[in-house]
């Protein structure tokens, strides 16, 4: 791994357990065993370094966004309906990738005490994903199974029970 990759996912770790104000330049060479000033190589300061990853998380995001919805798109009938994108898109590459999964717990950290970090909070962990949920059950209403205000609602439920075990299993504890 290179060692800018080693830093970003060092102070990452550093950043989910501890939150960005009680993490240095120093703490995170450290843990990538190099010279602090080896870091400024790669970066030009610790807000570099978060911005960086908040960046990487943006992308990731997209990119899995644009794939579910693309596989949304392309289901033409109930016959290829299936649930096994939503699997792997939400659960597989989102919820449980331990890059989002750390990423996910440093906003909850540091919206506390950074807007924009609440606003990226507020948005890939509330606004986003019930969007999404809620068009997989609309997609069900298109195949005649339920109609939109069933669809809306079952989305609303799914979402207030994924939120709930997320927040249980996935932002509480040992990562």
């Amino acid at each position: 791994m290179e060692t800018k990759e080693q830093i970003l996912n060092n102070a990452l770790d550093m950043f989910a357990k501890s939150g960005y104000n009680a993490v240095s330049i120093r703490d995170i060479a450290k843990t990538v065993n190099i010279k602090e000033s080896s870091i400024y190589y790669h970066f030009r300061n610790k807000q570099d370094i978060l911005d960086s990853l908040v960046h990487k998380y943006e992308s990731h995001i997209r990119e899995l966004t644009n794939m579910l919805q693309a596989a949304m798109s392309d289901t033409n009938s109930m016959n290829s309906f299936s649930w096994d994108w939503l699997r792997e898109y939400y659960f597989e590459q989102y919820l449980f990738d331990t890059f989002c999964n750390q990423m996910m717990r440093f906003m909850m950290i540091e919206q506390f005490h950074n807007e924009n970090m609440r606003m990226l909070y507020e948005h890939y962990l509330f606004e986003l994903p019930r969007n999404i949920q809620t068009g997989a059950f609309m997609m069900l209403s298109q195949f005649g199974i339920m109609n939109e205000q069933q669809a809306e609602e079952c989305g609303n439920d799914f979402f207030a029970n994924m939120t709930t075990l997320t927040f249980k299993y996935l932002l509480n504890g040992e990562l």
